[in-house]
């Protein structure tokens, strides 16, 4: 009969005791079952435990040893974490050219898979129920035995075990079904663990040793060209540099009162003259005045005979003041000397033209002279004046060229300062890097080093029979449990009174038992 009947959920203990007691009813009744389920999936599962190869470990642990130079003296140029060059090295080993080298030096492409292992202990069982399937795997199966590469290399990276022990510790591991072979592949990750290392640190010394190289190659032809353009500028503004301002303010200063004495030399020089020329005119007037007779007798003087008694006269003055280098004086002595040798040819005869006698007063030669000298003087001083007004403008251009000059000239030597710093510490990082590098070379830097090498295994790692065969017995008879009330609860049957009673409500009157049929003829 089937259950029909809707059952609360809100139901009593009472309820839930009596549902527990049909559930217990319902696993004793398929207590064979149940057995049979249990049995099964332990035979299997202890079966599969003893048929799974054993699989072997072996580890090694390696300690990262810190510099041998104190790095007060010495900075490394390698300064990654712990865990990032372990994971940088790994990366590189596990590459699929290293492993396959690594396969190919152990042989470790020839070796069983765990599939063909399994088989081959079916086979050597000879059971008759399995004769046929590894009759089937061999036909199946690769007839070169081989893997593909890809699977070698997949198989082998997982395989290997690394693991950070502390700060300053690695261990590696490698799993697979020879021990010996499993030793020997640890040794040789070890060692690879260890000149990768070594190849990384050296390669990175002497890339940041090239790399500064090459900036500093840079930095010090920009140095140069800066250096040049500073020169270059000072060169082209040279005289209103700001170092040269003051000499430029005393230069004005002293031009200036230059051309002040100039102007007072030459307003002196003009009252000279003004008053020389007075004399001779009045030198001239007295002569006008003068009578006949006087003028014959001053007529029959020779007048370069006059003219060089007063240049000597004058010349013999100046010589009690200034020496001969005087310009005065020696244009005075040149004039005498001319006159001197202008008499002698007329005295020989030499001279042709004859003197033209013209009367006149011994000082009017004088005075004549002394108009001539100061005319001179006075043009030698306007020169000399153009000259220093020369001079003063271009001083007092530089003087107010200097803020402007002053101001570009410090932005070039700022950035020369920047350039001149950025190369002093380029040249410094590049110093610390070639003893970095020499460091890594002789092996003084950050090392790994095998302090606990690989051991021969003796004991697998797995399988762990123990725990699959705890396991198959947990799973098969809950799976045995599972499937009995599982099945009652997809197709219900009353099996007493109370089961009746319970879902429909009523009681029972009465029983009709299950009769056998009687067999044809008894």
């Amino acid at each position: 009969m089937a259950n029909g009947s809707h059952i609360p959920a809100d139901r009593s203990a009472g309820d839930q005791l009596a549902e527990l007691k049909r559930h217990l009813k319902t696993v004793w009744r398929g207590k064979y079952w149940i057995l049979g389920i249990w049995a099964a999936v332990t035979v299997i599962t202890t079966v599969v435990a003893y048929l799974l190869p054993n699989v072997y470990r072996s580890s090694t642990m390696i300690l990262v040893e810190r510099q041998k130079v104190p790095e007060a003296y010495v900075k490394a140029t390698v300064s990654d974490d712990m865990q990032e060059l372990l994971k940088t090295i790994t990366q590189q080993i596990l590459s699929r050219s290293q492993i396959q080298q690594v396969i190919d030096e152990y042989g470790l492409a020839n070796e069983p898979s765990t599939l063909e292992l399994v088989m081959e202990r079916l086979r050597i069982a000879n059971l008759p129920a399995v004769r046929n399937l590894t009759a089937r795997y061999q036909h199946w199966s690769n007839p070169e035995g081989g893997r593909s590469g890809a699977a070698l290399v997949n198989d082998f990276k997982d395989r290997v075990k690394i693991r950070v022990v502390g700060r300053q510790a690695f261990s590696v591991a490698y799993d697979g079904y020879d021990p010996l072979t499993v030793m020997r592949v640890t040794n040789a990750m070890a060692g690879m663990f260890i000149s990768e290392n070594l190849r990384i640190r050296e390669s990175r010394a002497e890339g940041t040793t090239q790399f500064l190289g090459t900036q500093l190659a840079e930095s010090r032809r920009e140095l140069e060209d800066m250096e040049a353009t500073v020169q270059a500028f000072k060169t082209e503004n040279m005289g209103a540099l700001p170092g040269q301002l003051d000499a430029n303010l005393r230069a004005l200063d002293r031009l200036q009162m230059e051309l002040q004495h100039q102007d007072e030399t030459q307003a002196s020089l003009a009252q000279q003259k003004s008053f020389t020329q007075r004399q001779l005119i009045a030198a001239e007037r007295q002569l006008a005045e003068m009578s006949e007779d006087a003028r014959a007798a001053l007529q029959q003087e020779d007048p370069l005979t006059q003219q060089l008694a007063v240049l000597e006269a004058r010349l013999t003055r100046l010589r009690t003041q200034y020496t001969d280098k005087f310009p005065e004086v020696a244009s005075l002595a040149a004039q005498v000397e001319e006159i001197k040798a202008k008499l002698k040819s007329r005295s020989d005869g030499t001279d042709g033209e004859a003197a033209t006698m013209v009367p006149q007063l011994p000082m009017m030669v004088d005075l004549r002279d002394q108009v001539s000298q100061i005319e001179r003087d006075s043009a030698a001083l306007e020169a000399k004046r153009a000259r220093l007004v020369a001079d003063f403008e271009e001083y007092q251009r530089r003087v107010e060229a200097t803020p402007q000059v002053e101001q570009e000239l410090q932005k070039l030597q700022r950035d020369y300062s920047i350039m001149q710093q950025n190369y002093q510490a380029l040249l410094q990082k590049q110093m610390n890097a070639r003893l970095a590098e020499s460091l890594e070379r002789r092996q003084k830097g950050e090392q790994f080093r095998v302090i606990d090498p690989a051991n021969l295994p003796v004991v697998p790692v797995s399988p762990r029979r123990d725990v699959i065969v705890l396991l198959g017995f947990l799973v098969g008879l809950g799976l045995g449990v599972s499937a009995v009330i599982g099945w009652d609860l997809l197709r219900p049957r009353f099996y007493t009174n109370d089961d009746v009673a319970a879902v429909l409500g009523l009681p029972v009157l009465a029983v009709i038992p299950h009769v056998k049929e009687l067999q044809h003829g008894s």
